[in-house]
């Protein structure tokens, strides 16, 4: 049977991530992209990608029905009886996580993604929750919520809703202003750094690994269920920033306290559920993924 899986917020870090590994793998991926995005240009050339452009916060009933049959012997055509994976990525306002109304739209608008994931009728549908929602933010409650209106809404269907809460991923790829692209940036260039106090715990995973969790996710057939996608490394903040300067071997300062600490609160992941779907992973030592970058 043939593997699809249909990606949400395709242009984003996790997205291209995501789109290349499964490609790699033999998967058909379609990446969903708002007509109007200017972001469509990071992935047309990813070689075997499928782009379509759907503006889910104008669709409606009648609109699902014409789309799904304007592709059905099109670029849908391969794959009506295949195995699909709708993976949902795509979230506004990711760097606004107090704006409550416009976190709120985020959930109105995964519902509708939802909707399309049903009537596609997909065989699992993985949500990329965050470590956000063991804090009180709006950030953190939106995902939350969201995830709780899509339990209600599967009960009655044969949909695996896969709930992921994703902790700090970092790759080559991230956003230049990222904390790990900054500070590698600063640490090869001998550059000194203002840091909040660091003081609290932290959890990276590499893009390499996580990209190969949500394969492993698709190829074990895992359960409905909610899981913290982490690595095995949990420590403080400041010993990761040390491990990094030491890694590249600079002669920058790391200012601890410079900058005020976040308000969020900074949750340890239990990766236990995690390894019951992968019991043989390995993750990629901080090390190794900051020589990588």
């Amino acid at each position: 049977m043939k593997k699809v899986a249909i990606i949400t917020g395709v242009t984003s870090f996790l997205g291209k991530s995501t789109a290349k590994y499964l490609l790699s793998k033999g998967f058909i991926v379609f990446g969903i992209v708002r007509p109007d995005s200017t972001r469509k240009e990071n992935i047309k050339n990813i070689r075997g990608l499928n782009i379509i452009e759907i503006d889910f916060d104008t669709l409606t009933k009648d609109d699902f029905d014409e789309f799904i049959n304007a592709h059905s012997d099109k670029e849908f055509k391969d794959i009506k009886k295949a195995d699909i994976t709708f993976i949902h990525f795509a979230w506004g306002a990711t760097l606004d996580r107090s704006n409550f109304m416009m976190q709120m739209l985020n959930v109105d608008y995964s519902m509708k993604v939802l909707k399309f994931a049903k009537i596609m009728k997909v065989r699992r549908f993985i949500f990329a929750g965050s470590q956000a929602e063991y804090s009180d933010t709006a950030y953190g409650m939106a995902k939350k919520k969201f995830a709780d209106e899509a339990v209600k809404s599967l009960k009655d269907t044969d949909i695996n809703f896969i709930h992921f809460r994703i902790f700090s991923i970092y790759g080559k790829d991230d956003r230049e202003n990222s904390l790990i692209k900054e500070l590698v940036r600063c640490l090869r260039s001998n550059t000194n750094i203002d840091l909040s106090s660091c003081n609290y715990k932290w959890n990276f995973l590499f893009i390499d690994d996580f990209v190969s969790i949500v394969y492993g996710f698709i190829e074990n057939d895992a359960h409905a269920d909610t899981y913290d996608i982490a690595s095995d490394d949990t420590r403080l903040l400041k010993e990761y920033c040390i491990s990094a300067k030491e890694t590249l071997k600079s002669k920058a300062k790391l200012r601890f306290g410079a900058r005020l600490d976040s308000i969020e609160t900074f949750a340890i992941p239990n990766i236990r559920k995690l390894k019951s779907i992968m019991p043989d992973i390995t993750f990629t030592k901080f090390e190794k993924g900051i020589k990588t970058i």
